[in-house]
């Protein structure tokens, strides 16, 4: 309490921080590696201020990947240092004057001198390989996500965190999705069960299955038992969501800042199996991070997000034209686009009675 009182007596001239600010400070945390990696690895700014080129042009002169390429595209065509016009990327007047070795003013050495950090190669050995092996930890030599998830120290401190994110985003997605036809929901890697937790709160009609694996399952099972939340309500269903098949009898299939950890064939993967396993009439809902690209680049703050599931996943921030696409592709239609807080969004499609010939 004193701590409190003290607290509220120091004066602060600046505005204090909202939960956007402080989990951007998280989200954005790779985005001026990237940045540095572009500048002095690659010559960014020079090449493209000589040749103007398309993205495909740009990754065989650099012999750079697809999927780190776009993140990189996407984070400077939003903090306006690359422009795309009808298909070839060009740089800025800024990036032209200060980014540039052709310029006089470009402070492009500058940007190099931090090119040997570690995290810095690292990420351009993404742009190189694709290959997102950043996770360190000082035993067992795991080095990737997928990896550490299946050690159970890992297991708990994540799972934890996905925990206490969902309390920030569970009450907006039970604001967003209305489950009042649902019977039961799918919560595909669902993590502690929050999100599901939530909608059982507002639906008291809904049931919820948890998919997991181990041994986060017993993880989950634990949070829900704290929730008093049991069988037949909820309940933890123990697997893989790649290899064992999906239930059959959901409504909903949830997808909560999952699909973003994982590269298109996989995710074409996970919604050709719920579009397979889901209800005649029953609907996929994906809530993520995901850039409305219909108007414009990406908003900075998703941008540099994406850059982080990109060097540290196997995925990346998912525009809406990118899961419409893919949503489609597995036979879903009538997709719907709903803004969230802190730059999430809720999409959800429907699948018909029979698959669209």
């Amino acid at each position: 309490m004193l701590h409190s009182t003290l607290a509220a007596s120091i004066p602060n001239q600046l505005p204090a921080p909202d939960i956007a600010q402080v989990i951007r400070w998280r989200d954005s945390s790779y985005a001026a590696d990237l940045y540095i990696a572009a500048v002095s690895w690659l010559d960014l700014f020079t090449y493209l201020d000589q040749t103007p080129a398309s993205e495909a042009e740009l990754r065989g002169h650099f012999q750079i990947k697809e999927r780190p390429t776009r993140t990189m595209v996407r984070l400077f065509e939003s903090w306006g240092l690359i422009a795309n016009v009808d298909g070839k990327l060009f740089a800025t007047e800024s990036a032209r004057r200060y980014l540039s070795r052709n310029s006089s003013e470009n402070i492009s050495s500058y940007v190099a001198v931090m090119k040997y950090k570690s995290s810095v190669r690292e990420i351009y050995d993404v742009l190189r390989l694709d290959t997102p092996d950043t996770w360190h930890v000082e035993r067992g030599g795991a080095t990737n996500f997928d990896e550490l998830m299946q050690t159970d120290d890992f297991a708990y401190l994540n799972t934890r965190g996905m925990e206490e994110r969902g309390r920030i985003f569970a009450p907006e997605l039970v604001r967003l999705l209305d489950c009042t036809h649902d019977t039961a929901v799918l919560d595909v890697a669902g993590g502690s069960g929050v999100y599901s937790a939530h909608l059982l709160g507002r639906y008291p009609n809904l049931s919820a299955m948890i998919l997991e694996r181990p041994p986060v399952d017993q993880l989950a099972t634990r949070c829900l038992a704290e929730r008093k939340l049991t069988a037949p309500r909820a309940r933890v269903i123990a697997g893989d969501m790649f290899v064992d098949p999906f239930p059959q009898t959901a409504s909903l299939h949830l997808y909560s800042h999952v699909l973003h950890n994982w590269g298109p064939e996989k995710v074409r993967m996970l919604l050709d199996k719920s579009y397979q396993s889901l209800l005649p009439g029953g609907r996929v809902a994906v809530y993520s991070c995901h850039p409305d690209d219909r108007g414009g680049p990406a908003p900075v703050e998703e941008a540099e997000y994406s850059v982080l599931l990109t060097t540290s996943y196997e995925g990346c921030c998912y525009s809406f034209e990118d899961m419409r696409s893919l949503m489609e592709g597995a036979g879903f239609q009538h997709v719907d686009y709903r803004k969230s807080i802190c730059n999430r969004s809720l999409i959800t499609a429907r699948k018909l009675a029979n698959r669209p010939s």
